[in-house]
């Protein structure tokens, strides 16, 4: 961890003289969320190695600032990218997140360890104006990977990823671990979580988003159709057994 921040008891299973995985962190959350639909036969396929039913073809790009981060408290803020889709599993209706990017390492570790996340690492720039407008991008091995620009409308529709007054929570992805001498998945499992979350209400906005080509991240390859765009604050965002709901559903290997 960095700065004045103490870890609690047992939260990180490397030994003392290495980074742990931190479980708790806390944070703001400032979020533009492009609503897009994507064929849904290219996310079908995606999503071929889990058990997870997806529920229609929107996908929505989030592009999330997370200033007072503690994670990432040498940084002032972190920045996350989630390309997220709904899903069902067992009775769960959640979310998994087709492709992830964050700007910290210690959020990619401990996001890809302990969840499975699909995060990468990138930089990028959320660069809010006075007017509410904000613009955007997300860099990743010296190459621009995707650049957005949001500009506040109040007659813009809002388009969430279900038409329903539930939303999907928490999210849900296939955890696993490769084997050390052979090219096969030496354990994976089926991790659940749900974070804290007191999102504003969507202001609604229009939304331009470039996705551009890399030999590295196919995204651009989802060619979505932006439906809609919105910012959503929420003060309230954290990790830790004393303040989300973890579980860890079902070990698949061995």
């Amino acid at each position: 961890m960095f700065g004045d921040y103490d870890m609690h008891p047992n939260s990180g299973v490397n030994p003392q003289y290495a980074p742990a995985y931190p479980v708790e962190w806390e944070c703001a959350l400032r979020t533009v969320e492009v609503m897009t639909r994507v064929d849904r036969a290219k996310v079908a396929a995606l999503l071929a190695d889990t058990p997870f039913e997806l529920v229609n073809d929107r996908v929505a790009f989030r592009f999330m600032a997370s200033p007072g981060h503690t994670l990432s408290l040498h940084q002032g803020r972190m920045f996350d990218l989630m390309v997220t889709v709904a899903v069902r599993y067992e009775g769960l209706f959640t979310q998994t997140h087709l492709y992830m990017y964050c700007s910290d390492p210690m959020g990619i570790a401990a996001g890809r360890e302990l969840f499975g996340y699909t995060k990468k690492d990138c930089t990028y720039a959320f660069d809010e104006a006075p007017d509410g407008s904000i613009s955007g991008r997300v860099d990743r091995r010296g190459g621009p990977l995707a650049e957005f620009r949001f500009t506040p409308d109040p007659d813009a529709p809002v388009v969430r990823l279900v038409d329903a007054d539930e939303q999907p929570g928490g999210e849900i992805h296939v955890r696993r671990l490769p084997h050390p001498e052979r090219l096969e998945t030496a354990y994976a499992d089926i991790v659940y979580r749900r974070t804290p979350l007191a999102y504003s209400e969507p202001s609604p906005g229009r939304a331009a988003m470039t996705l551009n080509a890399s030999a590295f991240d196919p995204i651009a390859a989802l060619e979505p159709e932006i439906l809609s765009a919105q910012f959503m604050v929420s003060d309230v965002y954290g990790g830790g057994f004393a303040v989300e709901d973890r579980r860890l559903l079902k070990r698949l290997i061995p």
